[in-house]
């Protein structure tokens, strides 16, 4: 009898590039789907690094920032993008959303990784599904490894950024504004023009995630890589040459760290982007993990 109809819903797990829209019959049948906490990106060559073009095209984004005439001075940290070179990988998984302060607390009660500085400090950073920050990176390090990984090398999380495509942005070649939580470059870093004045829950802003399903890889929080921070002589930060399963430099006095901030203007939205952090964490950097297949 239709007036008997039992409404089920079940949930099942999407597997694919794209995950399967949810599927609804009223009054009878719902089927949501849940997207796996990672994604396995298939091994592939790339370029990775900045050209001399987008480096431009980044001065010029720049430019168009509140205090843009600072961006003359700014011009040469473009320049350690380069040398745009070919790199192979081979595949591994990425985690799909940065770590969680609820995911990083385990760790914690594990006794396996040290609470996050802001258990001392700022409540507003505290929030169970919001990304950890005030994580050092041997840190981030010994959470990845609680969870059977380690961190994303600076190649890897690239490859991620851009795909095979070469994408600008995690999302395509056209900046957003409205698809990822950035800052601005003025007297106040942060940018309320997003939505979020300050840090955002992972995954709220789901226009912005890569085609392959990965989110937040511009803007939120910056992500802590394994590498360490290189510029040469000229100021480049690569060599011109072909490399596989890159780790970068094994030595330096900072660590890397990918996607930009919500305190960071847009041409930190890009997906070549990268920053050396001279100070052991802070309010605006988290990260997330890579797995080897299994």
């Amino acid at each position: 009898m239709r007036d008997l109809a039992l409404a089920l819903t079940f949930t099942v797990l999407g597997s694919g590039k794209h995950a399967m829209p949810d599927v609804s019959v009223p009054g009878l049948l719902t089927v949501r789907t849940v997207e796996p906490e990672r994604v396995r990106l298939r091994g592939a060559t790339f370029t990775m690094g900045s050209s001399p073009t987008e480096m431009v095209r980044a001065v010029m984004m720049c430019r168009r920032e509140v205090f843009g005439i600072a961006c003359d001075r700014i011009a040469p940290r473009f320049r350690a993008e380069g040398i745009a070179h070919r790199v192979t990988l081979s595949t591994f998984e990425l985690d799909r959303f940065e770590v969680t302060v609820e995911k990083y607390k385990r760790c914690v009660d594990a006794g396996e990784c040290r609470a996050p500085g802001f258990s001392a400090g700022d409540p507003r950073f505290d929030r169970p599904q919001y990304p950890v920050t005030h994580v050092r990176w041997d840190d981030a390090g010994a959470y990845c490894r609680f969870v059977s990984g380690r961190l994303p090398t600076e190649a890897e999380w690239e490859y991620a950024a851009r795909g095979e495509t070469g994408r600008e942005f995690p999302w395509g070649d056209v900046y957003n504004a409205h698809i990822c939580n950035h800052g601005s470059l003025s007297s106040d870093d942060t940018d309320a023009t997003d939505g979020y004045l300050g840090l955002a829950p992972v995954g709220s802003f789901p226009s912005g995630k890569t085609p392959e399903g990965i989110h937040d890889l511009a803007g939120n929080v910056g992500e802590w890589v394994a590498d360490y921070y290189h510029e040469d002589e000229n100021g480049f930060g690569y060599a011109a040459k072909a490399a596989t399963n890159p780790t970068g430099s094994t030595t330096g006095a900072y660590r890397v760290v990918r996607g930009g901030s919500y305190g960071d203007p847009a041409p930190w939205m890009r997906s070549a982007a990268r920053q050396a952090l001279s100070y052991p964490s802070g309010p605006h950097v988290g990260f997330r993990c890579a797995y080897d297949p299994r």
